[in-house]
């Protein structure tokens, strides 16, 4: 159940299992199923109101004695979401309606973050070709260049398409880079920065960013973010926040390869935060040689007692819980553990929604006054942090409306979990030096200028050398893989492979094309694909920071396998997130994929040049 602004009602209760909402009735007043819910083991017989509980799909919830594991509802609130079928050519056409209805009510946002503030030119700097140690401006202009500038665009039906060295679901590219200079640099370029990749130029973050780190004077933190509304503009739906952590992965992995390039050593740290609207992932941070560091984040403001003359609102990073013995709110900002709520409290927290009319005032004596609630309550929502200050709250429902009227909301409030569970632990690594790289380090910037998105193969089988060359790249990868060869003609015969610590273990037949495509949404660029790498994200600990990591990880893995194979031109890739669980199992032999996985098909190119679009194109596939 979620908080909304200007709704027909102030709560919307979504079934995960059916993914359906529904609006409960009660806006400004007292919401009777909620008050009923809330007298837990109080409450009266009803058969409405139980009736009613049961088509919400929140009657089972309540019975259950585990504790809520709100990203366990959102992962099956993803599992199997309906995608267009694109193998029926009337998708295509629908795909295209929904596209012109969009872009009827609004054009899509630009292809660069607008930021104020004061710009520094950079040059147009190659990647050197091999160490660099001394920190100037032409060896940052040269890392920023290859992980997030704009190469090439052209006009699509909505707008202009860019090209990047990274792909993009869609072609939204919303990833962006900030970063922050040390002293050891030159005067200009110290401090915090935005990179603008069209432009190639800095802009100077004035605020700052919401994650810092401890650097030796010469090191470098690049802070990775992803301006969301650029991919809810195309993708309005729950699902649309895994492929927005993938695209990260890609333009993390090429920026990682190209400060390795020069000699530098890395490492990274997932610190999600946000910056304004936008999630911030965690920072990349390099420095010259090996060197311990340590990522921080700002002091959060902290909870006290109400102030008389204060007015509060609701903080819309929370959700109802319904439990046996009633009603809690979970504060997914916060790690406090969930408050029980009163049905009185339940009114409080409806009466303390911002009004766009700006005609309800909200100090803790108007609070009680319109919703009964005693001042003990009151005061428990307020050191809960499910009623703050008004200015703090106004400033996230500002950072939550895009996400709320996108339809992303559930993902918002599994990202403020990972902000919150983020902050409870410290953040250090070495700094290290690059493991082998997916091509020779004087060859990356061909590979980066090369790789390109395919939708066109051709039926003649993978060569060897190129399916050798995949599976070198496999045998890198950090993700679980499984792999699936269409042909015969090498050591590995036609089948699906899981990776063991000796090489590959077969688990079943070859999947068909056929099979193939409709497990890819009907995606027809699948077709004369010889080898598909399976990357399935697995969190390797509970909660959502590992979560998150383990889709952005799917993306650098990815696109150290695209690149790898980008110097072959009888090589082609085709990568896609868009994915139908259900068919994942029988295909890979996984058990149920609650995160799905990532396609990387590889086959023999049509053409030694990009077919359908470079770099991202413009499908649902990156």
């Amino acid at each position: 159940m979620a908080p909304q602004i200007q709704a027909d009602a102030r709560w919307v209760s979504v079934d995960a299992a059916t993914r359906k909402a529904y609006v409960l009735s009660g806006k400004d007043r007292e919401c009777a199923l909620l008050s009923w819910i809330a007298r837990g083991e109080e409450r009266e017989a009803s058969e409405e109101f139980t009736a009613a509980a049961k088509a919400l799909g929140i009657s089972d919830a309540w019975e259950s004695p585990e504790p809520p594991d709100f990203l366990a509802h959102y992962r099956r609130l993803n599992l199997d979401y309906p995608f267009l079928d694109y193998s029926v050519e009337t998708s295509h056409e629908a795909d295209r309606a929904l596209m012109d209805g969009y872009a009827a009510n609004g054009a899509p946002p630009p292809v660069t973050t607008p930021r104020p503030g004061p710009v520094t030119e950079l040059p147009d700097a190659p990647l050197p070709s091999g160490p660099r140690t001394v920190p100037d401006v032409g060896l940052l202009a040269s890392w920023l260049a290859a992980a997030g500038r704009i190469t090439g665009r052209r006009q699509g039906r909505h707008g202009p398409i860019v090209l990047k060295t990274s792909p993009s679901g869609g072609a939204r590219h919303p990833t962006d880079l900030g970063v922050v200079i040390g002293a050891g640099w030159p005067d200009r370029l110290r401090g915090s920065w935005w990179y603008d990749g069209d432009r190639h130029t800095l802009i100077r973050a004035e605020a700052g960013f919401p994650v810092t780190a401890s650097l030796p004077p010469t090191g470098v933190a690049f802070v990775v973010s992803s301006h969301v509304e650029r991919a809810m503009w195309r993708y309005r739906d729950v699902r649309a926040f895994r492929p927005v952590l993938i695209d990260a992965g890609h333009v993390l992995e090429t920026l990682d390869l190209a400060v390795h390039a020069t000699g530098w050593s890395t490492a990274w740290l997932s610190m999600p935060s946000f910056t304004g609207p936008d999630p911030v992932l965690g920072m990349l941070l390099a420095t010259a040689q090996p060197d311990l560091v340590e990522g921080e984040f700002p002091p959060e403001p902290g909870s006290g007692p109400t102030v008389p003359d204060t007015e509060y609102r609701t903080n819309p990073l929370l959700s109802l819980v319904p439990r046996a013995d009633g009603l809690y709110a979970q504060v997914h900002s916060e790690r406090r553990g969930l408050a029980r709520l009163t049905p009185e409290a339940v009114t409080a927290l409806a009466y303390a929604n911002p009004s766009t009319r700006g005609d309800r005032p909200s100090r803790p004596a108007e609070i009680r006054e319109h919703s009964g609630a005693s001042p003990a309550a009151v005061e428990e929502l307020v050191s809960a942090r499910a009623l703050l200050p008004a200015d703090e709250a106004m400033g996230l429902w500002a950072r939550s409306r895009p996400w709320i009227e996108s339809g992303w909301f559930p993902s918002l409030l599994v990202h403020a979990e990972a902000v919150a569970e983020a902050r409870t632990v410290k953040h250090r690594a070495t700094t290290s030096a690059a493991p082998a790289p997916p091509v020779p380090w004087s060859r990356l910037p061909a590979a980066l200028a090369s790789r390109r998105t395919h939708r066109a193969f051709s039926e003649r089988p993978l060569g060897r050398e190129s399916l050798d060359a995949l599976l070198r790249m496999l045998a890198t990868v950090r993700s679980e893989v499984r792999l699936s060869l269409l042909h015969s003609g090498h050591e590995l015969e036609t089948g699906t492979y899981r990776r063991t610590d000796g090489g590959w273990a077969r688990v079943g037949p070859a999947p068909t094309p056929g099979e193939i495509q409709r497990a890819a949404i009907g995606q027809p660029w699948t077709a004369g694909i010889s080898a598909v790498a399976w990357l399935i994200p697995r969190a390797t600990e509970p909660g959502g920071v590992s979560w998150q990591s383990a889709l952005v990880q799917c993306g650098r893995d990815a696109q150290r396998i695209a690149l790898g194979l980008a110097a072959d031109p009888s090589c082609g890739v085709f990568q896609s997130p868009a994915l139908v669980e259900h068919l994942l199992e029988p295909l890979t032999g996984l058990g149920t994929a609650h995160d799905g996985a990532y396609l990387v098909g590889v086959g023999s190119a049509r053409t030694a040049g990009p077919a359908g679009g470079a770099h991202g194109g413009d499908a649902r596939g990156c």
